[in-house]
């Protein structure tokens, strides 16, 4: 297996991690908590169904800069402004 100097998922490149997937665990994990593995696939089909074109243009904003960073820099290592 080769090493790579970075890692495979960069959080500078994965929005999703942050806005995307806080936005599905906030309306999954609220009060009561799912008590099933069926709740708990339903809440996160709802929640994802809840996903709008909105949100997924608030993600891609969100994901538009990093990588313009990257190709200026051809990918060098980068901190956040």
């Amino acid at each position: 297996m080769a090493l790579t100097c970075c890692p495979p998922r960069s959080p500078d490149l994965t929005p999703c991690d942050f806005l995307l997937w806080e936005y599905i665990k906030d309306r999954v994990f609220v009060p009561s908590l799912p008590v099933s593995l069926n709740e708990m696939k339903q809440r996160i089909t709802t929640a994802v169904s809840s996903v709008d074109e909105d949100m997924l243009r608030s993600v891609w904003t969100e994901l538009d800069y990093p990588i313009d960073i990257c190709l200026v820099t051809k990918g060098s290592h980068t901190e956040h402004l």
